[in-house]
């Protein structure tokens, strides 16, 4: 697992979260473009990746969970995110790039949480990971974000039920000690409206 180094990070992380249909790519797509715009060396990045461990998820998420044990799947998150870090998000920070991630570890707390998992466990083997300067959830009720995404056409089998996003959505506003660092924004605030706050609230941690 990736020994977790704060020191020699450089740059600024900042993690988009929420239920399906929040919105969490859209803000995370505007606000690389605001801070390219800006002179910010910033990246996107999401997960699951599109790695070999990523790839499993992705198939869940398409075919649902039947061949799947909870553990298992909790391993290919941790799996994913090892991958990345060693590969992309340690190597960015260290070069003093603002890396905006889309999903991170507390969507996997809250997720796997939702099958059952004591978050708090979750939160340990995510530890030695790279932890977020700033969390941004965008909070919207399942329901409304289930018809985002329907709208779209894009359901996942595996993940988007609404009884199961509704699992997922309490956990997120638990507030266990792993969530207390989100800032949470309403999601069904107008992009623009969404977009502002954001930036605002980043302005203190660009300098």
């Amino acid at each position: 697992m990736c020994a977790r180094d704060e020191s020699a990070k450089k740059g600024l992380f900042i993690v988009f979260e929420g239920v399906d249909g929040a919105g969490k790519t859209t803000q995370a797509n505007r606000l690389v473009e605001r801070l390219k715009k800006s002179g910010h060396d910033a990246i996107y990045l999401k997960e699951p990746t599109n790695g070999p461990w990523g790839q499993k998820i992705r198939h869940i998420a398409m075919n649902g969970r039947d061949h799947v044990t909870p553990d298992e799947e909790l391993q290919f998150f941790i799996n994913d995110r090892e991958e990345d870090s060693k590969q992309n998000i340690i190597p960015a920070l260290q070069a003093g790039k603002v890396v905006v991630m889309d999903r991170y570890l507390y969507s996997n707390a809250a997720y796997q949480g939702a099958l059952g998992f004591d978050p708090g466990l979750i939160f340990e083997k995510n530890k030695h990971f790279p932890q977020a300067d700033i969390v941004f959830y965008l909070d919207i009720e399942p329901e409304d974000g289930l018809k985002r995404v329907n709208d779209r056409g894009g359901a996942n089998v595996g993940f988007e039920k609404i009884e199961y996003l509704h699992r997922v959505h309490a956990v997120f506003k638990s507030g266990h000690n792993g969530f207390a660092k989100m800032t949470i924004i309403d999601a069904l605030q107008t992009p623009e409206a969404i977009a502002e706050t954001i930036w605002r609230k980043l302005l203190p941690l660009l300098g």
